[in-house]
């Protein structure tokens, strides 16, 4: 059965643009019986910025179902009889179910209750110098709380709330808790409809049109996508929620964007062979092996991501800092402490004697090596 661009037949054959949220620039494919195959296949025609083409050959690729549906043979064309006595083609009608979206209002109350949201609890923890960039990535992913979960809502590129997936976590290691009821939906919890129909999409592609010029980054964890973000603003990140939901034909949808794969550690060779296959299609896609290069060989195995990595350095950096501000309030009291000023020019009296008598040094070789800033820090730390 042919499918083919919608004909032009006024302002209301042009719809909003899935990808750059452009009114009135995006066309979408129809079959003879004038039904559209999904609100997102077509082409957008803001070509400077946008390219945005999902081709019915890659929307059936990843809906095989929908082929079993077309009529063996063409259909004529039937719609609405326009005042004049010819036919339009109804522009409603759509050769998938279109999908059921969460009402703002649940989205709203969720966005509260951070001092009973372990995951956010544990990004303050993790960078406590920076609440203003965490709060900033909650409010820009809309990072929610709904009792004693953390709230990741999925919004598409028209803003609606298609899904919220809620995970509980571990306030101390910021681990998601493993058990039966760890992993949910908003709409299940709040039981909103029995056949709801789930649009599936990354989380974060909201943000798509408002950074258009960021590279995108795509790792497999909302969790991970919000620390990454934290880390390397300069890309926009974007989770799969799962390894096996990536796919060429999604990635499509990026138009030619720059994207960045980051596979979680049993992932790598999924995702590179995704990458190359984008790449044969035409699209700008590449793999990051900074988890296959630092990972261990059990950690390949437990499913190291990009999280767990950044994780760790942060807990380094924040160790170093300890330190540092630790012995830095210990020095501010030494130099202010008559006493102490007193018992620390003796100490360094003392090792450099020993030095000059027993290591037969000289008193400039002695004094050198008691004004070293390791041997300085550790007379301070010692009083």
């Amino acid at each position: 059965m042919p499918v083919e661009l919608e004909k032009y037949s006024g302002p209301a054959s042009r719809h909003t643009c899935p990808a750059c949220n452009l009114k009135g620039s995006f066309v979408r494919y129809q079959n003879e019986r004038g039904e559209y195959l999904s609100f997102d296949v077509g082409r957008c025609n803001h070509e400077a910025k946008c390219s945005f083409h999902y081709t019915p050959k890659d929307f059936f690729a990843a809906n095989p179902d929908a082929v079993e549906r077309l009529p063996k043979q063409g259909i004529p064309k039937q719609g609405l009889i326009n005042k004049n006595g010819s036919q339009s083609i109804s522009q409603t009608r759509f050769l998938t179910k279109p999908p059921d979206f969460i009402e703002n209002k649940y989205l709203l109350e969720s966005l509260d209750n951070y001092d009973q949201n372990a995951f956010v609890q544990f990004l303050f923890d993790l960078f406590p110098d920076a609440p203003e960039e965490i709060q900033s990535v909650l409010t820009m992913y809309f990072v929610g709380t709904y009792e004693n979960y953390t709230s990741f809502p999925q919004i598409d590129r028209l803003n609606n709330i298609c899904k919220a997936k809620l995970i509980r976590f571990n306030p101390a290691t910021g681990k998601r808790l493993k058990g039966e009821f760890d992993t949910s939906s908003l709409v299940r919890k709040l039981k909103l409809k029995n056949d709801f129909q789930y649009k599936q999409i990354f989380f974060g592609e909201h943000l798509l049109g408002k950074f258009p010029d960021k590279p995108v980054a795509i790792v497999e964890a909302e969790k991970t996508a919000i620390i990454a973000s934290l880390c390397f603003p300069e890309m926009l990140w974007l989770g799969s929620g799962s390894r096996s939901w990536l796919k060429v034909e999604r990635l499509k949808r990026f138009g030619l964007r720059r994207i960045v794969l980051f596979p979680d550690a049993d992932s790598f060779e999924l995702w590179q062979s995704i990458a190359a296959d984008a790449q044969k299609q035409g699209l700008t896609v590449k793999t990051s092996n900074l988890i296959e290069n630092h990972a261990t060989l059990e950690q390949k195995t437990s499913g190291y991501d990009l999280a767990d990595y950044l994780i760790n350095q942060q807990s380094e950096i924040n160790q170093t800092n300890d330190f540092v501000n630790q012995y830095n309030a210990k020095l501010e009291t030494v130099l202010h402490d008559e006493s102490l000023l007193s018992d620390f020019e003796t100490i360094l009296e003392e090792q450099k004697s020993i030095l000059i008598i027993d290591g037969q040094l000289s008193e400039d070789e002695a004094e050198r090596i008691c004004t070293q800033p390791e041997n300085l820090r550790s007379v301070v730390l010692g009083i």
